[in-house]
């Protein structure tokens, strides 16, 4: 299995909900680490962890979905 992190921008102010970053995740690892690692350098309010059978990620599934509240907007 493969695993790919995808950070996105969220501002419900705006109706914004845009995916800005993808990156591989080792599980062998510190998911959870690798993924705040991910959110505090976007600056990301959510992270979705997806996996795949295939390297080309082109049939995946989600896996997880992580919530940042540090890093959701404040436009109001």
């Amino acid at each position: 299995m493969l695993y790919k992190a995808v950070t996105y921008d969220v501002c419900e102010h705006q109706d914004l909900y845009q995916d800005m970053n993808d990156y591989t995740i080792d599980f062998a690892g510190d998911v959870e680490g690798q993924i705040r690692k991910l959110a505090k350098q976007d600056i990301a309010p959510v992270v979705k962890l997806y996996e795949s059978e295939t390297s080309d990620f082109k049939e995946f599934r989600l896996y997880e979905e992580y919530r940042f509240i540090e890093y959701e907007c404040d436009c109001k």
